[in-house]
């Protein structure tokens, strides 16, 4: 999983973020030293803690999930010849956006206290 994560670091469509949470959630149950690399990573580490240890995405987060999803479902319904698979690919988009969509955000005085925090700590 982590693997895949760090690809979509450098391959457009290939989402990075849900496959680092997916091995930070591997690594809680049997390496807490990855978990806690992963989580401390600048770019990404924010995102993955407050998924993991909160079920919180952020609004920028949320609004660039949905994006990407719709996007590349729109490219997938476009490229796609036949017409059940259209369906699903759509419905899929639909539902993992609609899931995103409902999953709590944290308070946005929350937000900046940890950025304000990670500026006087950097790492």
């Amino acid at each position: 999983m982590f693997g895949l994560g760090w690809a979509g670091v450098f391959l457009p469509g290939l989402p990075t973020t849900i496959f680092w949470i997916l091995a930070a959630l591997a690594f809680l149950r049997v390496n807490r030293r990855m978990y806690e690399r992963l989580i401390t990573h600048p770019r990404f580490g924010a995102a993955i803690r407050l998924f993991v240890e909160e079920r919180k995405i952020s609004r920028r987060g949320k609004i660039i999930s949905i994006s990407a999803m719709l996007l590349g479902a729109s490219v997938g319904v476009l490229a796609v010849p036949l017409l059940w698979v259209k369906l699903l690919v759509a419905v899929a988009a639909l539902g993992g956006s609609a899931w995103v969509a409902v999953l709590p955000s944290p308070p946005r005085q929350a937000r900046l206290v940890e950025l304000k925090s990670n500026r006087s700590n950097p790492s």
